[in-house]
């Protein structure tokens, strides 16, 4: 990656990837606002809004309840209740991806719908794009939250927003958290961690797989 993309990447964040198998029971232990305790086939995890774990992911909780999405399906569930049965983890949902002669993974998504071009960046935590990209995408930028970064050149400002979706061929996650860096850098897309949050990353021999959550 340039040196000025690698400066504009704002914070660093890993990615753990882990494994996924069939959910078939699922228990609500506590309740939290937008979060819940679940026991997901025996073992007990804490998900935030939009998480998941096992084929089980938590759409939203209150203490009146936890919404869960199993195989497709929102089921609401009660403090100490609990759903039981056979759960099919939905088809796997792929995105391969070569790198070029310098090593680096390019992908063309979309952003709200409109095209972008991505360089893969697991160690930025936000999905970034310049300001000449995001107003030829139609996104007034200028709403969101301002603030500064500090580039090879000068400091800049910046503004965080969220996307209504990004997609990378198959794949698409809603309300994805973004920054905007006014100007014309990076020239391509940083797809971070807001979104590579939400899928599995293996590397098969050069090729990158990218694999989504669900």
């Amino acid at each position: 990656m340039s040196n000025p993309a690698r400066i504009i990447a704002l914070f660093l964040g890993i990615i753990l990837i882990t494994s996924t198998a069939d959910a078939t029971d699922v228990r609500v232990i506590g309740l939290f606002t937008n979060k819940a305790l679940l026991q997901i086939n025996g073992q007990q995890k804490l998900l935030a809004k939009g998480e998941s774990f096992d084929g089980v992911m938590l759409e939203s909780a209150s203490g009146r309840g936890a919404v869960v999405l199993i195989d497709g399906e929102s089921k609401k569930i009660g403090l100490n209740q609990s759903i039981q049965g056979n759960f099919k983890q939905p088809d796997r949902t792929i995105s391969k991806i070569f790198p070029d002669f310098q090593g680096m993974y390019f992908i063309t998504g979309k952003v709200n719908g409109q095209p972008m071009r991505f360089l893969v960046d697991t160690g930025a935590t936000y999905v970034t794009m310049s300001g000449q990209n995001a107003t030829r995408i139609g996104i007034d930028f200028r709403k969101g939250s301002r603030g500064y970064a500090q580039t090879a050149a000068a400091t800049v400002p910046v503004w965080r927003i969220m996307l209504d979706s990004v997609s990378i061929g198959d794949i698409n996650v809603p309300n994805v958290q973004a920054t905007v860096i006014e100007g014309s850098q990076p020239s391509d897309a940083l797809l971070g961690n807001s979104f590579l949050k939400h899928t599995r990353i293996q590397r098969i021999g050069r090729a990158m797989e990218i694999e989504q959550k669900y």
